[in-house]
């Protein structure tokens, strides 16, 4: 009889441990369903606010440079004296190069090329293989 009362006890026991589990197992889905939306708010206010200060710093620098264009616009250098500049910066470039020319033709070396006339390794390289004396 009282195996009975045992079997009984435990037929009940194992009834209400799966009516918890079956609960349970409809409660962690909407749970989980939760967390993700928490989860997705905290990038996207991560987001927003990454944005705003964006959008303030766009607007710092645009007051900057509309107060820098100001005196910029008025110490504004003629167009001939541009083209002055550039005529003297080629030609000493120019001239140097002519230069290099000559001392690849008298025999110089790479390290001369590149100390006296202001050459790249890569350009008094060029210039030697284009303008040596060969032998």
């Amino acid at each position: 009889m009282w195996r009975d009362a045992v079997i009984v006890a435990l037929c009940v026991m194992q009834v209400a441990t799966l009516v918890l589990l079956w609960r349970q197992a409809r409660r962690v889905p909407s749970v989980a369903v939760t967390r993700e939306s928490d989860q997705s708010d905290v990038p996207a206010l991560m987001m927003v606010n990454a944005l705003n200060k964006i959008d303030h710093r766009l607007s710092v620098l645009e007051a900057r440079s509309k107060s820098a264009d100001a005196p910029r616009r008025s110490v504004e250098v003629p167009a001939v004296q541009m083209g002055t500049l550039r005529s003297a910066s080629h030609h000493s470039s120019a001239s140097n190069y002519e230069l290099a020319q000559h001392l690849a033709r008298e025999g110089g070396d790479l390290e001369q090329l590149m100390t006296r006339c202001g050459l790249s390794h890569n350009e008094a390289e060029l210039v030697l293989r284009l303008h040596a004396k060969r032998a």
